[in-house]
């Protein structure tokens, strides 16, 4: 080792021991230790929580759908538009329903007058029908007294029975003809009917929640079938959550349950809610109806949130209404509680 070697050496333990002193004189300041809170055992009230997402929807909405096909003459709602239960909503090209109605129409009179036709011939095949008895009878009694001969008997029965069979056939011609005008009536309501049915009108009251069609367009519908969707009405007064579930939580989920719902449009906002229906089937189905699903082999239940109206009154205007059909929101649905519960935090 050379000289300026070990001066150096000299001059790194000093600096060493230096810092050691001033280190336990607290020059650098002192080390934090690891903070600890310490807390008693209390009694406390323990929530079992299953927390879900889904969408906001109205309790209550209803589909609109014609029930004869035509194009669309007129429209007289728009989207999110408040409607009374009876408004006229749209209408439907009336003028072939107004033809129809008036063929029917002239069938109901036609029917009529043959009926009464044939009625008023009845009459007199009833009055031939009479006289014809009488001369059978007249000749009877000469026949029996052996006044006439039998030839002669038998031309007044023949005329006796062609009478009565003459007026039999005529009241049979009125039965039809009445039938006739049975089904020319019915024929008749039914165009009344259809016409009518031009016009759609509201089946409740509520907001205009979807809008389908626009005036001008055709639109397919009948009696037997549901017709294309015009429209959607929804009750916008009960608004509710529908959740999914896992089949793992879903037998701790109880109707009347409370849950506390944060809306996205809302985040800074929780609003209550009670569950009011749970799926019992987990068939997925698809729209409105969709009772469960299965998501990455995990079959989901929908559970259904209704959100008190109480905890959004605020938001609430004439005309206003603050959830929009299909917007997001998490639901922490309170499963279990448990008062007076001897715990420490965690």
């Amino acid at each position: 080792m050379n000289k300026k070697t070990k001066w150096i050496l000299i001059a790194v333990g000093a600096l060493l021991v230096i810092l050691v002193v001033l280190s336990k004189m607290g020059a650098f300041g002192k080390a934090e230790g690891l903070k600890v809170t310490a807390e008693t055992v209390q009694s406390r009230t323990i929530i079992e929580l299953v927390n879900a997402s889904g969408k906001v929807y109205p309790e209550i909405e209803v589909k609109v759908s014609p029930d004869i096909s035509g194009e669309i003459t007129e429209l007289t709602v728009a989207e999110g538009d408040t409607v009374k239960k009876g408004q006229l909503l749209a209408r439907i090209y009336a003028d072939v329903y107004n033809i129809q109605k008036s063929q029917a129409a002239s069938g109901v009179a036609q029917s009529q007058a043959q009926v009464a036709n044939s009625q008023a011939a009845l009459g007199a095949l009833k009055a031939q029908q009479e006289q014809a008895k009488k001369t059978y009878d007249m000749q009877k009694k000469l026949y029996d007294e052996k006044v006439i001969s039998m030839s002669e008997f038998n031309v007044a029965d023949a005329n006796y029975k062609a009478a009565v069979a003459n007026y039999n056939a005529a009241a049979q011609g009125i039965r039809g003809g009445q039938a006739g005008v049975q089904s020319a009536v019915a024929n008749l309501q039914k165009a009344n009917t259809d016409l009518s049915r031009t016009a759609i009108v509201a089946p409740m009251d509520g907001v205009v929640s979807l809008l389908n069609v626009k005036k001008g367009e055709s639109v397919a519908g009948n009696s037997f079938n549901v017709g294309t969707e015009i429209l959607r009405i929804a009750d916008m007064d009960k608004i509710e959550v529908r959740v999914d579930v896992g089949e793992n939580d879903i037998p701790k989920v109880k109707l009347g349950d409370s849950a506390l719902v944060s809306i996205d449009a809302y985040s800074d906002r929780k609003f209550k809610g009670i569950v009011t229906q749970i799926a019992s089937s987990n068939n997925g189905a698809s729209g409105a109806s969709a009772l469960a699903s299965a998501t990455n082999d995990v079959t989901q239940y929908k559970v259904y949130i209704r959100i008190l109206t109480d905890s959004y009154r605020d938001l609430l205007g004439k005309g206003n209404f603050p959830f929009r059909p299909g917007m997001s929101a998490n639901a922490d649905i309170q499963t279990r509680r448990q008062i007076n519960v001897l715990s420490v935090p965690i």
